[in-house]
């Protein structure tokens, strides 16, 4: 279990580098204070949420960096797009388009910002109070799945997709470019549909997450939906 963990957290370290490289590569190896914020962080957003769930729970890890045969085929396709577009096929557009990106820091970069730490707090706040919190939406009945309704999630039901749509606006701000923006709200359409998706089949297929649904209305965005 502990070896799963440990490499789920060298994949994600590495796909985020990746993204990185493809980011510069996109801007001919150019930098900005604000390309270079924004990537510190994004590096050390990742090392801390990684080091805290590791510590509280590393089986978490390790079944985040599975998928499962009984993962649906929906998620699976849904899930691939998303980490296409999310992890890689964003910074290298935001790279490509940077040379009409804004130079300096400003309000609408700061902004962006903020959101962006907000995103990372409620993700990593959803992680480590949820230990089913995989990365493949599927009824975990290998692992004694059950309704977690304590923290986030007795605000909102799936407050790590929140977390995303989050991260889709600030990502959209701190880069400040059109096809950016294009591309962080579709990867924001592929999480609503896949909220939809996974509500749904939590009501189908895991024992008292339909009474949960009475107590906790709302999906995404607190008395919105």
């Amino acid at each position: 279990m502990k070896k799963q963990a440990n490499f789920y957290m060298i994949r994600v370290l590495a796909q985020r580098l990746i993204g990185i490289l493809l980011f510069y590569f996109g801007s001919h190896w150019a930098y900005q204070s604000r390309d270079l914020t924004y990537f510190s962080l994004y590096l050390v957003f990742a090392v801390v949420s990684l080091a805290l769930v590791h510590g509280v729970s590393p089986e978490t890890l390790a079944s985040r960096g599975k998928i499962s045969p009984d993962t649906p085929v929906w998620d699976k396709i849904i899930l691939g797009f998303y980490w296409i577009l999310a992890y890689f096929v964003i910074y290298l557009i935001a790279g490509v388009e940077s040379i009409a990106a804004p130079l300096t820091i400003d309000w609408v970069f700061s902004i962006g910002m903020c959101l962006f730490f907000f995103s990372f707090l409620l993700s990593l706040w959803a992680v480590r109070i949820n230990p089913f919190l995989e990365s493949v939406s599927r009824i975990q009945t290998d692992r004694c799945q059950s309704v977690c309704n304590c923290g986030p999630y007795s605000i909102i039901r799936h407050p790590a997709y929140a977390a995303i749509l989050l991260w889709c606006i600030g990502v959209s701000m701190v880069f400040e470019t059109k096809y950016t923006a294009i591309c962080a709200g579709i990867i924001a359409v592929l999480i609503i549909i896949r909220t939809v998706l996974e509500d749904r089949m939590l009501l189908k297929g895991l024992a008292g997450y339909a009474e949960y649904a009475k107590t906790v209305k709302f999906r995404l965005i607190p008395y919105i939906w």
